[in-house]
Formats: structure tokens, sequence, C-alpha cells
């Protein structure tokens, strides 16, 4: 006899059930006849809860709405979708059932469909024309499920409409999550990696980053702050010939001795040497990485094409022309959305999406934020002009480790310094680093330099910064010989003379790192070179910079101190480190040989025609092609000292500067060989 609940049910009512109740009831329903043709599904999912009906709404609309069935087949095919279409085939059979070992119509995909082979249904007749089944994942059960004959009105039409609506809103959203989490740097691999010191991310686009698209716009739409940022007040008492004409400027940012190198089929590259390009949040921004300080350029000759050199000082570029751009940019009446973004689409670097989120965000948050770099980087206005090749590399740590920078002793207001090489990393292990010797960690000094690029301890890219890390412990200086010859017999006057009056200081050679006192700090009393930059570096300073990275285990920051004078530094590729001192202030080999008295008091900045006499740039030389250089004044036009210009120091008979010229001119020759 068969067993029949002795209500008539519907989904409804089934939906409102326990899952005891359900088991219940399946148990004590007969299997009936295999169903024939199309029935509407419904899933039940956390049977009795109010979130039942909704999940099985969720489910009907999105994936799943019945079952057709071919009783003389022995098969059936499901529907799913928003569009009900039919797919995924089971075989159907009557058998014992894994619930209570009864008879029940067994659905059996295992056979059927690959994808879900695992999966076994069996239901029941618990209602003239209802059925209730189980999904079991192998021997594994799962959730109920309820097969209709019964008639309702299903609403197929709105159901669909609804479905595809959120449909498309569900596509639109997992669009916009991709999109909004995307953090893809441009890469170069490890047969690249020089092109990636040149080019490669350290993570500062995460945070600090400019869209792409108006990095390329700047220089075409502002040419007026162009023009300023290039010709400081300083210069205008230079008696070179007048600059360029505003609307002789190009539309790049070659006016601040930014190096465009060209790629393999002679095409100039889109972006300069020393910055990275990464997608954040589906926008292309760049930002500076660490070549921008640490990439050069030499000439031979003025009309030679020029030789551009990894982990030189970047003798060209003027960093504080460019940031005195950038801010003048953003606080012009001229950067808005209706200037900037036609620019925009007529270069095509953004899509639609990107330049509505420009429109609406973008362009208003980079303004703020320049405005507000703007303002806590006043303190530059203070200092003498940093020219190419130099800047404060100690001041704006302070700013961002939110210093009163208007009550800073006078005594640090100045921290102006020349770029330095960066070579032979591996070497350089366990010396004092940094101009005033204040840090002995190589590893410490990469991280503290990639601040200076934007990146902060949650946004550094620590893969890529360990790949420039071991670029930088093997590279090594171009030699001389590559561009200019060597007298040999000079140069072998000149090694015992540098021996004696070098070596124990700078090495025993440009490979040979060897010396009694070489990475170590010489006290400012007995060196005598301007000060400025050594008083710039504070206790305060140094303790606030050992808590950063606190929380990141062996990377948190312990290595820096405070000194009292000035690191003697090893001097391989010395030829390209001019101009000399730690501040830039003496333009060639052959004049820091020379008392202080006798030094250049002021010569030209970023010119990279090289001077193989001297050993040194050409400093003579005020513009050329209408690009006018730096001039850099040691003293003012009164005869007083430029606080953090003073080409003093270094100076005296322990020096060699008291040596014949002959005896100089030799060991000048010899240093060409480092």
């Amino acid at each position: 006899m068969e067993k029949r609940a002795k209500t008539p049910l519907d989904r409804s009512q089934l939906l409102k059930m326990s899952r005891a109740e359900l088991d219940e009831l399946f148990t004590q329903s007969a299997p009936g006849e295999i169903p024939d043709g199309e029935g509407a599904g419904t899933a039940v999912f956390f049977p009795g809860t109010w979130w039942a009906k909704c999940l099985a709404w969720l489910t009907r609309c999105f994936w799943w709405q019945g079952k057709i069935f071919n009783a003389s087949a022995g098969s059936l095919r499901n529907r799913i979708t928003p569009f009900s279409i039919s797919a995924i085939k089971a075989n159907v059979y009557k058998a014992p059932s894994w619930l209570d070992k009864q008879e029940a119509i067994v659905l059996d995909y295992s056979k059927s469909s690959l994808v879900a082979r695992k999966i076994r249904d069996e239901i029941r007749e618990v209602a003239p024309g209802l059925y209730l089944g189980k999904v079991w994942w192998g021997r594994k059960r799962l959730i109920d499920f309820i097969v209709s004959y019964q008639y309702q009105k299903t609403g197929k039409f709105w159901r669909r409409v609804i479905a595809t609506l959120c449909l498309i809103l569900l596509i639109a959203a997992i669009w916009l999550g991709v999109r909004l989490t995307t953090d893809r740097p441009v890469t170069y691999d490890d047969n690249h990696l020089t092109e990636n010191f040149m080019y490669g991310s350290t993570g500062g686009e995460r945070g600090s980053g400019i869209p792409y698209s108006i990095f390329k716009v700047l220089p075409r739409i502002f040419k007026d702050q162009l023009y300023e940022a290039v010709n400081p007040p300083a210069m205008a008492q230079s008696t070179a010939p007048p600059p360029a004409a505003k609307d002789q400027l190009p539309d790049d940012y070659t006016p601040f001795g930014f190096i465009y190198e060209k790629d393999e089929n002679g095409n100039r590259k889109d972006l300069p040497v020393g910055f990275s390009r990464r997608n954040v949040q589906g926008v292309d921004r760049v930002f500076v990485n660490c070549a921008i300080c640490h990439v050069g350029s030499v000439r031979v000759t003025a009309g030679s094409p020029p030789h551009i050199i990894a982990g030189m000082p970047s003798n060209t570029v003027d960093l504080e022309g460019f940031t005195r751009f950038l801010i003048a940019c953003v606080r012009n009446e001229n950067f808005t959305a209706q200037r900037l973004l036609p620019e925009i689409e007529r270069d095509g670097t953004e899509d639609w999406f990107n330049r509505v989120a420009l429109r609406l965000i973008g362009i208003n948050l980079m303004r703020d934020r320049l405005l507000m770099i703007g303002d806590r980087f006043k303190f530059l206005d203070n200092e003498p002009d940093c020219g190419p090749g130099r800047f404060d590399t100690f001041n704006p740590p302070k700013v961002l480790l939110n210093y009163p920078m208007d009550k800073l002793p006078d005594e640090e207001k100045v921290g102006l310094c020349d770029f330095p090489s960066v070579w032979n990393q591996e070497k350089r292990k366990g010396m004092w680093l940094h101009w005033d010797g204040n840090n002995n960690s190589v590893e410490e000094r990469n991280r503290s330099a990639a601040f200076g690029t934007g990146a902060t301890p949650p946004t550094l890219d620590r893969g890529n910064m360990e790949r420039l890390a071991a670029w930088l412990r093997t590279a090594t200086p171009p030699p001389y010989s590559n561009y200019f010859p060597i007298d040999e017999a000079l140069a072998a006057k000149g090694e015992p003379l540098y021996a004696q009056y070098c070596a124990s200081c700078h090495g025993k050679s440009g490979s040979d790192f060897s010396g009694a006192r070489v990475g170590t700090v010489t006290h400012i009393d007995y060196i005598k070179t301007d000060r400025w930059r050594l008083d710039s570096y504070s206790y305060d300073l140094c303790a606030n910079q050992n808590l950063l990275y606190a929380g990141y285990g062996d990377e948190r920051f312990s290595h820096f101190r405070k000194t009292f004078g000035y690191a003697n530094a090893p001097l391989d590729g010395i030829w390209l480190r001019a101009p000399y001192l730690h501040n830039g202030s003496v333009p060639t080999l052959r004049d820091l040989l020379e008392p202080a008295d006798k030094r250049p008091k002021e010569f030209y900045r970023g010119y990279d025609v090289y001077d193989p006499k001297r050993v040194g740039f050409v400093s003579n030389v005020p513009e050329e092609n209408g690009h006018k250089f730096f001039l850099y004044r040691t003293q003012s036009a009164d005869g007083k000292p430029i606080p953090g210009n003073g080409n003093f120091g270094h100076d005296g008979p322990e020096y060699g500067t008291l040596l014949s010229p002959e005896e100089k001119d030799a060991i000048v020759e010899y240093l060409k060989k480092f």
C-alpha cells in the first residue's frame, strides 16, 4: 500500500518545514511514478528558516529552474542559468534510497555528466504532482530540492528580466572588483636587470603615483609653469643668454634634464629614465624610482650622442625644478577636468571609465595631494636652489614624519647634497654609508632610499626591491678608457702619490677598497668641509628613523646614528662622480686638488659634455641650444658664503693640495683608472 501525506502540499509549505520534517515526510512517502515532462524546481537551503525562501528565489533566478524528465528513455535534463538552458543529463531509475534503504526514484549523473558525475539525487512523490528530493555528493548529504508539476504562476518574463538585470549588475560588480584590485607593474626579466633598475617599480606608484595620462599632458598645457620651473630666480642673475621662449619649450620633461632613451626601433621611449609605471586600480600610474638620482649622461664632445650610464649620479636631473613644476601646475586655474580631459582623450591614454573617474575623483585628488605636498615642502624656499644633480635628502623625511618644519633650528634647515653613485654595494657592506656615515646597513639604506620614491612599509614592492638590490650588489662603473685614452706613464707616476695621500681613506684602487679609514667617518673639525648637510641630520630624526618598519620583523630600521663628520667613501668610478665633495661644490678632480681659495667660486652644473683633462664635466658653458644651465655659486654677490654651498675643506698638506702641478696631474691621471 502506498504511503501518502493526508493533506495536499505545495512548494511554499515545504519551504517552511525544517530538515527533520522534510526527512520524515520523505521517508513516509512512496516513490510514485517516474515523472514525465518539465517540472518547476526549487532548491531548499537552510530549510525552515527565513533564508530558505530568499535563497530559493535567487537559485531559481540565476542557476536552476527545474528538470525535464523523459520517462520512456529513463533520463532527464536540467534547466539552468537565467535563460533556462537545457543541460546536465542524468539517468533515471528506481532503487533503494541512501537515506532509509526504501525504494526511491534515483537521478544518477555518474555516467551521463562530466561536471556532475559525483552527484546523486533521490526523489519521492510527497503529494500529487509534487516531488521532494535529496542531493548527495558521493555519500555526503547536501541539500533538499522540490520538483513540482502542480500549476503555479511562475512569472517567467519578469523573473528573467530581473535575473538579467541582476546578472548584468553581478558581471559589472565582478569587473569593477577586478579592476579596482589590479596591482600590475611593468616588469623586466632577469636578462634586463639594468633596465629594471632604470624603469622598475619600488612600489611608490601605489600611494604616490601620478596618473600616466596626466603626467604626459602637463608639459603641453602648463608652459608658463614649465618656463618658471626651469628658470628659477637664481638663474636670472647669471650672465647666460636669455632662455628659449616659452612656446619653444618641448612637450616633455627634458627641460629638467630628464633622460629619454630610445627603444630597439630607434623611437624615443615614452617615459624618462627614473620613472616606473604600474597599473593600480585600473589606472596606469607613474612615479620616480631609484634611477631618478642614480643614472647619468656623458658626452665625449658637444656633437656626440650621450652615453647613459646606470649607477652614476644623475648629473643633469633637476629634481627640485620638477617638484616645483608639479606644485605650480595644480595651483593653476587650468588644472581642471575641463582643461585636462580633452588632451587626455586626444592622446587616447584612458578608456571611458577612467576618464569619468578622473573627472569625478582623480584630478581633484591629485590637486589636493600636491597642494598638501607643496605646503609641507615650503622649506625648500628657504634653501639655496639645488640645481641639477643635488637635493636635500633628509629634510623631506622630517616632513613625512610630521616635523613642524618652520620650527627647526637654523642649523638644520639646509641639507643640500650631491647625488652619489651606487655601484659595488656588496663591497660596501659594513661601511658607514650616506655622506655623513649615518648608517652601515646596505639593505636598510636601500629601504630608506625607497622612501624618497614614495614606497612606504605597506606599499614597498619587496620582490622588485630584492631584484634591484641584486643588481646593486655587483654593478660596476664603466672604465674611463672606454671613452678617453689614459696616459699610462703619467698614471704610473700618480699611483704612489695616491697611495701616500689618498689610499688610507679611499681604498687602494677603484676595485680594492682596503684602507685603514675606508668606510669610517672623519670628524668635521678635521676635514673642515661645509657642515650644513651634517647638521641637518639630527638626533631626533635618527631616533624616529629607527622606528621605521616597526612591526615588519627584520625589516625594522635599527642602524641609523648621528655622526660628527663625513664618511670616507671608496672612489670606484670617481671620474663619473663630478662635481665633487658632498655638496657638489667643486667642478673637477683637478680643482679639488687645489687649495680651497683657488677653487672656482662659481660654475655651471647640468652640462653632460666631459672634460677629460681636468676630469669632470665642462663647467664654463652657460647654455646649449636654448637650454640654460644652472649657475652654482659658493658665495653671494656681497661675498658672503651661501649656506650649504661651501667649497672649502679637504685641504692642506695631508690632502695633497700643496703638491706641485705636475704631481697633481699625475694623481688625476691615475684616478682615471678607477
